[in-house]
């Protein structure tokens, strides 16, 4: 009977452990905050400059998955976000984009490297912003 009583604690354990880490970041961003994400990026998308609307498209994602309780860097947030993003790869290719803009000396992004990097970060606002 113990056993039963055991195992069945166990199962319960566990499933609590696993319902956790499913939901664990299923955290909904308040309106207010989406409110202001949205003017954010609505904000850096009009921006002219390639390269400053990359860094502030990354702001904005940056904000989105703090919102949303993730912690650390932006890469770090990333990594963690990750299985709930798509196209993963372009979000770390625009992302190592914004490192060499903010980071190497008089490095040229040019329109069409700015728009595909925009578009990267897009994924990560419209799909927690929607």
């Amino acid at each position: 009977m113990y056993k039963f009583f055991f195992l069945l604690g166990f199962a319960l354990l566990v499933l609590a452990i696993v319902i956790f880490l499913v939901f664990r970041h299923r955290v909904k961003i308040a309106l207010p905050q989406k409110i202001r994400l949205r003017e954010a990026w609505n904000d850096a998308i009009e921006i002219k400059d390639p390269a400053r609307r990359v860094l502030e498209a990354e702001k904005v994602g940056d904000a989105v998955l703090k919102e949303l309780g993730y912690t650390g860097t932006f890469a770090e947030k990333l990594q963690q976000a990750g299985p709930r993003l798509t196209n993963i790869d372009a979000i770390w290719n625009a992302h190592r984009l914004r490192n060499r803009i903010a980071h190497e000396v008089n490095v040229r992004v040019s329109a069409a490297q700015g728009d595909r990097a925009l578009q990267a970060f897009a994924v990560i606002v419209h799909r927690f912003l929607s």
